[in-house]
């Protein structure tokens, strides 16, 4: 009987470490609290909101439960069809204080990072951007769960590199950048970088 139990619990191990997923944050020795900035596809963003560090959520094993895939929050880079002459692309994704490389599970803050495209705008477009920097006149960045309404303001973003990778089963656009903003004069959003990846089936254009 013990043997059977020691087998269980051995397997239960073997499940448990083959699931865990890796966080992929490095810290950055200039900048406490925030990650190096990278180009791996490793989901990894980090920022400073009035000196204070944030980083998206973690989900890690969930055993028995549903929820989040494992990892680190994966971010939504959508277009956001409007009635004027310009869509809106949108790269949002959920923040928490950082806290030695953790923060809330369910955290339900959120950051946008918000970029005027023509209407034909579609991924070969958002493909030919790497490389491309984007001035504060042109792009917003918006904050949701700070208080009771979303803050609105402008931002800066260097988009360094996109790429495709298709080393597996799944088509994934890779890509990285540094970003910056204000939200009037109380809110300042520094040293923002990312190092995102998603399938390409997630992406609406």
């Amino acid at each position: 009987m013990k043997r059977i139990i020691h087998a269980c619990i051995l397997c239960l191990l073997i499940f448990c470490l083959a699931g865990c997923a890796k966080r992929n944050f490095f810290p950055d020795e200039d900048d406490p609290g925030l990650s190096r900035f990278t180009f791996h596809g490793y989901n990894i963003a980090t920022a400073y909101i009035n000196e204070v560090a944030y980083i998206n959520p973690f989900y890690g094993v969930a055993l028995f439960s549903a929820g989040p895939p494992q990892g680190n929050a994966i971010p939504k880079l959508s277009k956001v069809a409007t009635n004027s002459a310009f869509d809106t692309l949108s790269l949002s994704w959920p923040i928490g204080i950082n806290k030695n490389g953790t923060t809330s599970r369910y955290s339900d803050q959120t950051i946008s990072l918000l970029m005027p495209v023509p209407k034909s705008f579609s991924l070969n477009n958002f493909l030919a951007w790497s490389g491309q920097r984007f001035s504060s006149n042109t792009n917003s960045i918006t904050l949701q769960g700070f208080g009771d309404q979303s803050l609105y303001g402008s931002s800066n973003i260097y988009l360094v590199e996109i790429s495709v990778d298709t080393t597996d089963s799944h088509k994934h656009i890779v890509f990285s950048g540094l970003f910056n903003g204000n939200i009037g004069d109380s809110i300042l959003i520094t040293k923002g970088r990312f190092d995102f990846a998603i399938d390409a089936s997630q992406i609406n254009f």
